[in-house]
């Protein structure tokens, strides 16, 4: 389902920092027909250039300016209009297309005479289908908004800045730029609250369309977890945004190249910023250290070993003892009341460079991306692993689908395009190959021996048109997300999964399925037999199942509190209106969770949205759904290192294994909850403090950090 590139909602970039995060299938991992419970229906199998032209369209005879969408900087994705209307009244609309995602935004924008809104009235349709409408008002300094999930009021006694939480209101970014930039030190207060700071950060002259035009960089701290960037004209007018390289908008006619031009010097920028936190953050030692008195959680024996004293040096593991360590030249941290546990995984993400702190933080020192823009992930490698930025250990998968209305990133016109791509991944590091929903059937064979040839495994969503049991004999290693193995016997090759089916179908009729049946048995069977893994992505999928308005998103009910206020808001506003079934559904995805598990089938936990805040969430999940805590923590260590190759060397506390390690407030043998609550971080030999991560993320730390010397 799934980053964003989430990220990574209340810019457009916050919007697809969640709507791609909690979809993050967005970013790679979902398409679908726009079909929902309640019956709204869109009909867009191909996109229509005269019908997108209609949507957003302006009919007030002001001069409106268009832009371009384009996915991966090639594929068009859809248009934007914005009309200036000359008496503080901005008009934009937006309908932007990805993967058959059709998300349409139209906004209204008030401004007073400082720049500062005063009416805005947000209304359109999720890419999941569920309803836009925004509503702000400032009348005789009383503040008011609502939005789908929230609403409330203030009295405003100085100059603030109205934030929206459904966003896609373009100009709001450049208007926030532009306000930001009148004050002293480029600070501005945000409503309904938190504040935003504003610096130029490079300029670059691009030839675009018939002309030279000189961009600037604007970034924009204390929207998120992160900065967020706008490229502005010389009026601070909108010229550009660019989501990590997959998904970016510049004016109509200047043409793909000069978001590419753009993506770069963004990245750069990026990665200044992500420098800067590692010159600060990161502690790299140079002697022994030794963690004293600690109970060790032993993922092997899925015991607590109580009272141990762990010595690493070098970035490995050297000594595990009852006994004191004597090593006089030692840093050394009390761990009295307190557990040490290898350092997590997340085995399903698709990670941004400044999506690594978070990672850190959370406890998670190796992840598995499954799915990315090429050049983007082998950056953030790169500097990951140079120590340049914060960030995990990160394996890689090649994310492969077939052309047509329905794709998402690269796509594939023929087999032998796809069995190209498959080399191509293979001759770059990649471990894995990542099939997305347009893939032929036919296909799925030969990719997956030339995959396998490689010695690369081949995992996926289920083609459309093809069951899972079909796409396990034609030789998938793993199964992407919990809802691809309940459609197995909801649709089987039936269906065109292509489309929201995969979700709503799911929902309406999950609750049908009875994991203990005969059917489920003979699938589970297979998949023991052929040792395929399952990759539930459960969260997310409990989410869209129970999510209510007005409520927390269920991943993040727990850490609402502790986000970034800009962040937490969007969180009340559900991305599908539930069926009547669904919530009955969500009980049957805990059981068929269950059910693979004791069955000995191989899970592995993965986030597909926020880092490190989803992957916790996934944890619970399974313990929820029975899985013994013990097993729980092994899967999220250990066997997700297995899966990768690299169980010799990682996934638990051994002599001689890396250490990878995070030493938390709690044991999470008996409350997995504990996994949240890290307290110091170990990746290598490079030592982390959680709470100042969290903090330099706009995030309230959960515990105060252990000091060291």
């Amino acid at each position: 389902m799934h980053p964003l590139s989430s990220a990574q909602k209340l810019t457009l970039s916050l919007t697809f920092a969640l709507a791609m995060l909690t979809l993050h299938g967005c970013k790679m991992e979902s398409s679908g027909e726009s079909e929902s419970p309640t019956a709204v229906a869109s009909q867009a199998a191909e996109v229509d250039e005269a019908a997108t032209a209609e949507a957003i369209s302006d009919d007030s005879g002001a001069p409106a300016t268009h832009y371009e969408w384009y996915m991966e900087s090639v594929t068009p994705a859809g248009r934007t209009a914005i009309t200036r209307h000359g008496d503080g009244r901005i008009s934009s609309d937006s309908f932007i297309h990805w993967n058959n995602r059709e998300w349409t935004v139209n906004s209204e924008l008030q401004l007073d005479e400082a720049g500062l809104p005063i009416h805005q009235r947000i209304t359109g349709i999720s890419p999941f289908q569920a309803p836009i409408d925004e509503l702000f008002e400032l009348s005789d300094g009383q503040a008011r908004w609502k939005t789908v999930g929230d609403q409330g009021e203030t009295a405003l006694t100085s100059p603030a800045f109205y934030l929206p939480a459904e966003s896609g209101a373009l100009e709001s970014i450049s208007a926030l730029v532009r306000a930001a930039l009148k004050t002293i030190d480029g600070e501005i207060a945000l409503l309904p609250a938190g504040t935003a700071r504003v610096e130029k950060v490079s300029e670059i002259t691009l030839n675009a369309g018939d002309a030279s035009h000189n961009v600037s960089l604007y970034a924009i701290s204390g929207l998120g977890f992160k900065p967020d960037y706008v490229w502005l004209d010389e009026d601070l007018r909108l010229v550009g945004l660019d989501y990590s390289g997959w998904l970016g908008m510049v004016p109509e006619g200047w043409g793909a190249h000069a978001l590419r031009a753009m993506s770069e010097a963004q990245r750069r920028e990026a990665a200044r910023f992500s420098t800067q936190l590692s010159e600060r953050l990161a502690n790299l030692l140079d002697r022994p250290l030794v963690f004293e008195n600690v109970d060790v959680v032993d993922v092997v024996s899925g015991t607590l070993l109580e009272n141990r004293h762990v010595r690493v040096a070098g970035g490995v593991i050297r000594d595990i003892t009852e006994a004191p360590i004597e090593d006089p030249d030692a840093l050394r941290v009390e761990g009295s009341g307190k557990t040490l546990m290898p350092g997590m995984w997340d085995m399903h993400g698709h990670f941004s460079l400044q999506d690594g702190v978070l990672n850190i933080a959370g406890g998670i020192t190796s992840v598995r991306d499954i799915g990315n823009e090429h050049q983007q992930i082998m950056d953030a490698v790169a500097q990951y692993d140079s120590g340049a930025v914060i960030g995990p250990h990160t394996y890689r998968a090649g994310f492969i689908d077939k052309a047509g209305p329905f794709a998402s990133g690269w796509a594939a016109e023929t087999l032998e395009d796809a069995l190209g791509r498959v080399d191509f991944f293979a001759e770059h590091g990649y471990i894995q190959i990542k099939l997305y929903s347009s893939i032929e059937p036919a296909w799925v064979a030969p990719i997956a021996e030339r995959a396998h040839a490689h010695g690369l495994r081949l995992s996926g969503h289920i083609p459309a048109f093809m069951s899972a049991e079909q796409a396990v004999n034609a030789g998938y290693d793993e199964i992407q997300h919990i809802n691809m193995v309940f459609l197995n016997f909801i649709v089987g090759d039936q269906g065109d999964t292509r489309q929201q089916i995969r979700f709503t179908k799911y929902g309406d009729e999950a609750l049908n399925v009875d994991p203990d049946s005969e059917e489920v048995e003979r699938f589970i069977a297979l998949l023991k037999e052929k040792n395929v893994v399952v990759d539930p992505t459960a969260a997310i999928f409990e989410t869209m199942l129970i999510h209510v308005a007005g409520e927390p998103d269920p991943t993040f009910a727990a850490v609402i509190d502790h986000l970034p206020p800009t962040v937490g808001r969007p969180l009340y506003n559900p991305e599908m209106v539930l069926g009547e079934n669904w919530p009955e559904s969500a009980k049957h995805q805990a059981q068929m969770l269950r059910k693979l598990h004791e069955s000995g089938i191989q899970l592995v936990a993965g986030s597909d949205s926020y880092a490190a805040f989803t992957l916790h969430r996934e944890l619970e999940v399974y313990a929820e759904a029975g899985i013994p805590n013990a097993d729980v923590l092994r899967i999220a260590t250990l066997d997700s290192a297995r899966v990768v190759g690299v169980a010799d060397r990682s996934g638990s506390i051994e002599v001689g294994k890396a250490s990878d390690l995070v030493l938390l407030d709690g044991n999470p043998l008996e409350d997995i909850s504990a996994v949240r609550r890290a307290m110091l971080v170990m990746k290598g030999d490079t030592l982390y403090r959680p709470d100042q991560l969290y903090q330099a993320s706009g995030v309230e730390p959960f515990v105060a950090s252990v000091e060291f010397d």
